[in-house]
């Protein structure tokens, strides 16, 4: 027998040792390959070994059929040997679920409508702003506005004092008379001056009529003015107010909207993670057995070689002869 590169040295043996499981023990992993072979192949469809008792090289062994209800993916009793190829490699195949998402929240569909139908709800508080600004700039116009503060009595007022001065009339040309003065000089002039003095009465009593006209009508302009002025800080406000009333009650309900789309999307995710975990719980199980098994003792092969030469026969007779040597010698000891 020939060792390495040349021959082996005489006397050289060798020993292969094989180191096996418990025969239930091999046939329990061999089952528990054969069905890890089943799920990979088959997934969870329910295809059956068709002669399930039959050996290695009878008929039958390692054939397949489909046990499945009518109406499934194939009609009972389809052979695996009798699919296609593209149809084997989706006889396997595991429909995994679909990660969903979660919508939007009918809250928050309501708080986008409103937020759209909102958009520029506010102006027409900012038109009317506008106008009542603008009219709050306008300049008091004299001329016109005043007549409404007009003393409603002026008439009666001028009629007396003109009552007056004819009365003062009448007793001046009286006196002239009494005295034979009238038509004189001096009559002419005192008729003269009473005469302006009713023309100056009454031209005062209608200038203040007017003039208190003039200043009840401007500050009754002023306070419109400031009214208006008012009115359009007032109407700005409202619109301001309404958008920020708006836009929180658009915040409000897309936040308890936001709420509801997380708690749907936690709903999806767990559905998601417990269809994987249903899904892969058969493989799962079949993991924990294939672990129990490794940690028993594994199949396992030893090869030992060991050298162990047999005495020549030189080497017998040297040590023989040296044997009798050294009994000889010691006969010759005893004798002598």
């Amino acid at each position: 027998m020939s060792f390495g590169g040349g021959e082996s040295p005489g006397g050289t043996t060798f020993q292969t040792q094989f180191t096996r499981d418990a025969p239930q023990i091999e046939a329990a992993k061999m089952g528990l390959m054969g069905t890890a072979q089943q799920y990979a192949r088959f997934g969870m469809q329910p295809w059956e070994l068709s002669t399930p008792e039959a050996k290695v090289g009878e008929e039958g062994f390692g054939k397949y059929t489909y046990q499945g209800p009518a109406g499934g993916a194939y009609a009972p009793g389809t052979k695996f040997e009798d699919l296609t190829r593209e149809q084997r490699a989706q006889v396997g195949q595991v429909q995994v679920p679909q990660q969903q998402v979660a919508g939007f929240d009918p809250q928050q569909q309501q708080a986008f409508q409103m937020a759209q139908q909102g958009l520029g709800k506010f102006q027409p508080y900012l038109n009317t702003a506008s106008q009542y600004a603008q009219a709050a700039t306008q300049q008091y116009d004299p001329s016109t506005g005043y007549q409404q503060y007009m003393n409603p009595y002026q008439d009666e007022v001028i009629g007396g004092i003109e009552r007056q001065f004819e009365k003062a009339q009448n007793l001046q040309n009286l006196q002239a008379q009494q005295k034979g003065a009238f038509g004189g000089a001096r009559q002419g002039i005192q008729a003269a001056e009473l005469t302006g003095q009713r023309a100056q009465t009454v031209g005062m009593a209608q200038a203040q009529n007017y003039g208190q006209a003039q200043q009840q009508a401007q500050q009754q302009f002023t306070g419109l003015m400031g009214r208006y002025g008012a009115a359009a800080q007032q109407m700005a406000g409202l619109g301001g107010q309404q958008q920020q009333q708006q836009q929180a009650d658009i915040a409000s309900m897309m936040a308890s909207g936001s709420v509801q789309q997380q708690r749907a999307q936690q709903i999806k995710d767990a559905e998601y993670r417990q269809g994987l975990q249903q899904m892969y719980e058969p493989y799962q199980r079949l993991g924990f057995v294939s672990d129990i098994y490794q940690g028993m003792p594994s199949s396992a092969m030893a090869t030992a070689m060991g050298t162990s030469p047999g005495t020549s026969p030189l080497a017998q007779a040297v040590g023989t002869g040296i044997t009798g040597l050294a009994a000889y010698q010691g006969y010759q000891n005893l004798g002598g």
